[in-house]
């Protein structure tokens, strides 16, 4: 029997989370957008059903499966206008709304049920997301597998506490923007010494990819993978130490410090 999870919003990661299920298979899709042509497109090339008109939601919300708002923190009240006390006990709620806490979402819909706060990044889209995850009290461990098997479809998924969703946004939600920079410098460093560019972002991209897939595969502390290709007197160990020298250590440390503080004061104003 396939479990039904209704998708709110067609954007990025709306889009994403619906071609992963339908990717993964055992799931009936339907997603809405404000711009039904969106949704209408999307769910044409997914294999998936559009749902074209708001107020036509409540009638195909899921008994038992789950419903997924994927619109942006903004658009929650008029979401909410049209399905609060109309969403069946059973279902499962799952909000990746940035800022918007599970009471928030259990407020809004005047809903006790099952609520999972989740927050993936942009990844998703190629279907290799980092996904943190947390759920209200009223969620089941029924409901929360459903919600790890959901994620799963686009990426990694993983627990965590509701007050770390700040600090995950600092580190996962806002951390590829720090490895595009990375790629980007690791680029030009190429192009300085020669390399074409077309080549050198070829390599700067290959070479991330691999490094992180060795940390994932493995297992190994990256500590000691850096270890191993760093040889005494070597090319590597002079560029580790223009690297700390210059503060690369702090600065990215910094950088998600940086960041957590901001998505908590943006959720305080929310």
């Amino acid at each position: 029997m396939l479990t039904e999870v209704l998708i709110v919003g067609a954007g990025n990661m709306g889009g994403a989370l619906a071609r992963g299920l339908a990717h993964t298979g055992g799931f009936k899709v339907r997603i809405h957008d404000v711009h039904a042509a969106r949704a209408a497109d999307l769910a044409k090339t997914g294999g998936f059903e559009a749902v074209s008109e708001l107020r036509d939601l409540a009638s195909v919300l899921p008994k038992k499966g789950a419903l997924a708002l994927c619109v942006k923190p903004q658009d929650l009240a008029a979401v909410s206008a049209q399905l609060k006390d109309k969403i069946p006990k059973e279902c499962l709620v799952i909000t990746i709304l940035a800022g918007v806490t599970t009471g928030d979402v259990e407020a809004a819909l005047n809903f006790p049920g099952g609520v999972v706060r989740a927050m993936p990044n942009i990844a998703a889209t190629v279907h290799a997301a980092a996904t943190a995850m947390c759920a209200n009290g009223a969620c089941s461990e029924e409901q929360k597998i459903l919600a790890e098997k959901i994620f799963l479809a686009i990426g990694t998924a993983d627990w965590t506490k509701e007050s770390l969703l700040d600090a995950v946004t600092g580190l996962s939600g806002s951390g590829p923007a720090y490895f595009y920079m990375i790629i980007e410098a690791l680029t030009d460093g190429g192009v300085k010494m020669g390399i074409p560019r077309a080549l050198a972002a070829k390599l700067a991209t290959q070479t991330a990819l691999g490094a992180a897939m060795l940390v994932k595969e493995t297992g190994t502390h990256p500590a000691t993978l850096r270890e191993q290709v760093t040889t005494p007197g070597g090319t590597t160990i002079h560029a580790i130490h223009e690297l700390e020298d210059r503060g690369l250590r702090a600065m990215l440390i910094s950088a998600v410090e940086t960041a957590t503080k901001r998505s908590a004061k943006l959720r305080k104003k929310s």
